[in-house]
């Protein structure tokens, strides 16, 4: 009987990119994926992608796709609860997940939704700029609602431990590369409005300072000559 280690705040970060309405089943789930000894959770609506590296030892896995809407109190539970989540494989092939705490002692358990695979699970490493991110100066322009559930998703894992979002964009035309950089274990992407060199950022009149007289450009003054 094999037996899946998950931690239960990676597995939480990377479902606040999944759109379980959405017609591309891979954009419906959450992407679990074995890596030295780890497991990956990775998940993405089609304009964030997010990805969480498990603490957890665990033995190597095929990787496979939980279904958000139809394992949606497992998300609730590893949001919620936590620390720990197993999926245990019976021998008839049924798999039964649980939220666990350090000791062993199971909160909650209840059977794995899948997602059949319609077709291959797309290579989201290919969608990563090369490392290291080059600097690039060029205003952004972004949607706010990725935005909104990228912050969830950091409140959520970080809990009430303070940290920094940084935000930064490799090029014209390649997403936004967004990470935490005091836990390397998570980050994600970011599709762009737009993003061009040119692009000016004005604040409006009112929220400058009015200039002082001293300001003010001082002309000549030209005394008529009587």
């Amino acid at each position: 009987m094999s037996r899946i280690l998950i931690e239960a705040r990676a597995l939480a970060f990377a479902s606040f990119a999944v759109n379980p309405d959405s017609n591309r089943y891979h954009l419906r789930g959450v992407r679990i994926e074995h890596h030295a000894g780890h497991a990956v959770c990775i998940a993405t609506d089609g304009l964030m992608l997010l990805f969480a590296r498990s603490s957890f030892q665990t033995d190597p896995f095929e990787p496979f796709t939980l279904s958000f809407r139809k394992s949606g109190r497992l998300f609730v539970c590893a949001r919620k609860m936590g620390p720990m989540v197993s999926i245990t494989v019976g021998p008839d092939g049924e798999a039964v997940w649980a939220i666990e705490r350090m000791n062993g002692t199971v909160i909650e358990r209840g059977f794995v939704e899948l997602l059949d695979a319609e077709d291959p699970f797309p290579e989201w490493r290919a969608l990563l700029p090369r490392s290291p991110v080059p600097v690039s100066p060029m205003p952004i322009d972004v949607w706010h609602k990725p935005i909104r559930w990228l912050c969830r998703a950091v409140d959520n894992y970080q809990g009430d431990v303070a940290c920094t979002l940084r935000l930064a964009s490799p090029g014209p035309g390649q997403p936004i590369v967004a990470v935490l950089p005091a836990t390397p274990g998570v980050g994600g992407l970011i599709v762009p409005v737009s993003c061009e060199q040119g692009m000016e950022i004005v604040f409006p009149d009112w929220t400058m300072l009015e200039p002082q007289n001293g300001d003010a450009a001082k002309d000549p003054v030209v005394e008529d000559a009587a």
